[in-house]
Formats: structure tokens, sequence, C-alpha cells
């Protein structure tokens, strides 16, 4: 479940569908990556879902230890942290910078 979300691009995309800032070509991908962290019940959970190797489901490091990431399409990813079963500060973003 999440519970939080950050960033005007993944508010977007939650709300209407869409980001200005944010390529239409991937909205449906980030779309079912978005409900995917909805609907998931355990982290195991998330884990097979995003065993394809192209999501690259995997833990920050540095100063965003506290994060997970899934790749949407290089350079876009989804970060977000784990906490007791929900999904906390979801954001979309180009965090290879």
């Amino acid at each position: 479940m999440i519970k939080s979300i950050n960033g005007k691009i993944t508010k977007d995309i939650v709300s209407k569908g869409t980001s200005k800032r944010f390529p239409d070509k991937l909205n449906k991908r980030a779309i079912f990556l978005l409900m995917a962290l909805s609907d998931v019940n355990t982290f195991d959970d998330l884990k097979k879902i995003c065993e394809p190797p192209s999501l690259k489901l995997h833990k920050l490091k540095g100063s965003m230890k506290e994060y997970w990431s899934i790749a949407i399409e290089k350079p876009w990813c989804i970060i977000f942290k784990y906490i007791k079963g929900e999904f906390h500060d979801v954001e979309i973003g180009d965090y290879h910078d």
C-alpha cells in the first residue's frame, strides 16, 4: 500500500494519468508500477512482480540508503521507502544525475 507520494510528476501521473515533465511513452509502465506498489501485500510480492531484470529493483546507497528503486526506463525510476508493509515517499524521477 502506498502511504505517501512525493513530487509533481508522481502526483500528476496519479491524479491525471500524465505529466508534462514525463515522457508520454512511459506513462503506462509508470502507472502499472505505481498500481503494483498499491496492490502488493508484502515486499516479497513486489519482488515477484519485479523479477524481470529490466525493472532492476534494488536498494539505493549513500544519502539515499533508506530508499529502494524500480526502473521505469533509463533514466527514469520510481524510488520509495518500505516501512512496516507500506510504501512511503514514492516518487518518479531521474536520480542518475
